[in-house]
């Protein structure tokens, strides 16, 4: 018969013993390496219990704090991105939006969070020579060009570098017509920490608007922060925050983690592409539209028109860069027949050419109408890998036609309305989910991965990029976290990725909580066999018998099958162990590392239309107390 480990009690006449027996438990074998008597079984199994229990939890939690002394509490740095206004005494006033950053040496800037480049390029003064200033087709004053690039650095003011190396670690920059001509090594200041990095300058072209953070799968910026100590992981997190006309607020960029305050829910995971070509275009974050519907509201009903599905479903790109969705062709085409159809509008989108001048200069052109034609009230729902749906409100999709005026400040011309899709074709087909798409929106989680969220309208997305990993994930938004709560995702916490998730510490706890409860088991019996051989040292001498009778020993086994804690034994069974708490994210180490974010400002809801006609000037921050329709871009 197969051996097997029993816990059993075996009552004996003269030994009146219990132990634990190796073997077949029929076997008429005595108890094996230790015995206590049979009146303090119950006593002693309900502390053995106890004792296996706790001991369980105890050597974990042993383990895990030898884990967590290895590290120190990792570091972050965290970052306001929002409305950026730099205030120049001897030029105009730069009115952008992104983070605000320094240039040691050189002036500050307002960057955008980029994974086109490993890279950061920055906008130098060239990019707004007179040579660029009307150059293919645009048409811009200096103050406008300014408040475009977000600022500019001047090349003289900085330490250059060579740019070799630099096209072979930016094929996207290279890929979409790009020069490198000039190059940078200028201390970068974050806050109070100082990195430094070779940068790309950008002298001329006009396929960008502000500079780039670069923050792509080799980014240099986050290798130098980690090997600088000031993060620990090469791993970002982004509040995109909005910048739309009725509901605009702020959001954040953490470098090394990401904000705990901002999540509402678990994150939804995804690995970032390798290699990351989308239709020649280089995309590290990639996923799979497997659905896309366009729900079109009239007076009378809500028409759902199916854009993609399944069967035709689109790889696409998670791009932080980017303001507007790109859309391939074919889909781009249905789309523009649906807008005709429901706004009677079938003219072409509005040539910038018509409204682009020294009046209004428009950042990145989407599909322009006149005002005139009719409203298009409508929603895009677009289903992600299957398992994430999230719908687009009309407030990030439309809006009044907003640009720069001629000293660089953000007007609306009402006279038109501009859809925040790009009214040509994705390049390369490659669709491109904005930040109109990131962090802006409506999100619905799968209820049978989640059934304990509660699902409400009013859920934004979170982006976490964690290189180390390979991996990138969404979770809904918490917007009414107040106070920032920055986490690395280097630490030493019991998560994904962490050290005790490792096969090697896996085995030390198994063996450690085996070895443990062995341990104190056989202590416990220790103690209970010392105090009943002291009892009976000292217990009184039974009166001797003439013709005692021989007994004979009847033995009864009784067997105790599974875990001791769920049985009684004359005494209540012990608490079991607190569980610890899921995550809900990828793993992260509450940090007191550096950081800063502005409290989100609150905008009452205003009308769904403007004025029919005229410029309304968006008045910065820095000069006078904003309406809840004074954004900028």
């Amino acid at each position: 018969m197969t051996n097997r480990f029993r816990l059993s009690v075996r009552a004996d006449a003269r030994l009146r013993t219990f132990g634990v027996q190796f073997g077949n438990p029929r076997d008429k074998t005595t108890c094996l390496t230790f015995c206590t008597p049979a009146r303090d079984a119950r006593k002693a199994f309900a502390m053995i219990s106890t004792y296996l229990s706790v001991s369980l939890v105890l050597v974990r939690a042993a383990l895990a704090s030898s884990a967590a002394t290895t590290c120190q509490t990792p570091p972050t740095v965290q970052l306001s991105l929002g409305n950026c206004t730099i205030l120049a005494p001897n030029q105009t006033d730069v009115n952008s939006r992104g983070v605000k950053i320094g240039v040691v040496g050189g002036d500050m800037l307002c960057v955008v969070p980029s994974t086109v480049v490993n890279s950061t390029f920055l906008q130098s003064s060239e990019i707004c020579g007179s040579d660029q200033l009307a150059d293919n087709g645009y048409t811009m004053t200096p103050a406008q060009c300014r408040s475009r690039r977000g600022g500019f650095i001047t090349v003289s003011d900085v330490a250059s570098a060579a740019i070799d190396g630099l096209d072979t670690l930016n094929p996207g920059w290279i890929s979409i017509g790009n020069v490198i001509k000039f190059a940078a090594q200028a201390p970068l200041q974050l806050l109070t920490k100082t990195v430094t990095v070779v940068e790309g300058l950008i002298t001329e072209g006009q396929m960008s608007t502000t500079s780039h953070l670069g923050l792509a799968a080799s980014s240099t910026l986050l290798q130098a922060m980690k090997d600088a100590g000031l993060i620990l992981a090469r791993s970002w997190g982004l509040n995109a925050g909005s910048s739309s006309v009725l509901f605009p607020r702020d959001g954040s960029l953490v470098l090394g983690g990401f904000d705990q305050a901002s999540l509402a829910g678990p994150f939804n995971e995804y690995a970032i592409a390798v290699p990351d070509i989308l239709s020649d275009r280089h995309c590290p974050l990639q996923i799979s539209v497997t659905g896309l519907t366009l729900n079109i509201k009239t007076p009378n009903q809500t028409v759902s028109e199916t854009l993609v599905d399944n069967s035709n479903k689109l790889p696409a790109c998670i791009e932080p860069y980017d303001n507007l969705f790109r859309m391939p062709q074919s889909v781009l085409k249905q789309f523009q027949q649906y807008f005709a159809q429901y706004t009677k509008y079938t003219g072409a989108p509005v040539d910038p050419s018509k409204y682009q001048s020294s009046s209004l200069f428009n950042l990145e052109p989407g599909i322009v109408y006149p005002a005139s034609a009719g409203d298009f009230n409508f929603t895009l729902r677009f289903t992600i890998n299957d398992d994430l749906t999230v719908e687009i409100p009309l407030y990030e999709l439309w809006r009044p036609l907003r640009g720069l005026d001629a000293n660089g400040n953000l007007v609306l011309d009402t006279g038109y309305n501009e859809l925040q899709i790009y009214g040509s074709p994705a390049p390369e087909d490659a669709p491109v989910l904005g930040k109109a798409f990131l962090s802006q929106v409506i999100s619905t989680l799968d209820l049978t991965l989640f059934f304990f969220l509660t699902v409400a309208d009013s859920m934004k997305l979170y982006l976490f990029v964690d290189y180390e990993m390979m991996k990138f994930y969404l979770a809904p938004q918490n917007l009414e976290a107040s106070t920032p709560l920055p986490v690395s995702s280097a630490n030493c916490t019991a998560s994904p990725g962490s050290p005790l998730n490792d096969p090697v510490t896996k085995g030390l706890i198994a063996v450690g909580s085996v070895l443990g409860a062995l341990v104190i088991a056989l202590l416990v019996l220790f103690v209970l066999f010392k105090r009943r051989r002291r009892a009976q040292q000292h217990a009184p001498t039974p009166p001797q018998t003439a013709n005692t009778t021989e007994h004979t020993a009847n033995t009864a086994e009784h067997e105790l099958n599974g875990d001791l804690t769920h049985h009684r034994f004359g005494s209540d069974p012990p608490s079991p162990p607190i569980p610890a708490t899921p995550s809900p994210r990828p793993g992260g180490h509450a940090s007191t590392g550096t950081h800063e974010i502005q409290p989100l400002t609150e905008n009452a809801a205003g009308s769904s239309r403007a004025p029919t006609t005229g410029l309304t000037q968006i008045s910065s921050p820095s000069r006078a107390k904003r309406s809840s329709r004074q954004i900028i871009d």
